[in-house]
């Protein structure tokens, strides 16, 4: 647990969506490649990474939002739910447009009439099966964040001034 003032939390926020935001850019790069092409990045760990910095930024917004709204205990009521079902939902975007292009190709090199037809073959470090099992995860933690959000919501009154 670090304490922050709002404008060190503000800049940490905005470090770390910088940090989510390369490396979204090079497991997207990275992750299928000719086989033939050397390896640029351990797409793994940058992908890994990128989901630990994703829940950090997600509970340091949620912290920063309680603050904003003068809960300052350790209790930070609904904002980090909050703001982890949004970063996940984020993750589940990025997840479904990740290029998973795997086998091989007939691909067309040359110009015009002088086409030759060459065989390239792809290789994905995260595949479609894993990308559609960790999608089905996400959307699992969401729907149980959501289910703790509906209860939060049933269970809290307030009164607004006239």
């Amino acid at each position: 647990m670090k304490t922050f003032t709002l404008t060190q939390a503000l800049k940490q926020k905005n470090r770390l969506a910088g940090e989510i935001s390369r490396a979204r850019e090079i497991v997207q790069r990275e992750n299928s490649r000719k086989q033939t092409q050397p390896v640029r990045a351990d797409v793994r760990a940058v992908f890994d990474e990128m989901v630990i910095r994703s829940r950090e930024l997600a509970s340091l917004k949620g912290a920063i939002a309680a603050a904003n709204a003068g809960v300052l205990d350790g209790d930070r009521g609904i904002y980090a739910r909050l703001n982890l079902q949004a970063e996940l939902r984020g993750l589940i975007v990025f997840l479904k447009t990740l290029n998973t292009k795997e086998g091989e190709e007939l691909e067309r090199v040359g110009f015009l009439s002088r086409d030759e037809a060459a065989r390239t073959i792809y290789v994905a470090t995260i595949a479609r099966d894993e990308v559609d099992r960790l999608i089905a995860a996400h959307q699992t933690e969401i729907e149980q964040l959501q289910d703790e959000i509906d209860a939060f919501n049933v269970n809290t009154r307030f009164t607004v001034p006239a």
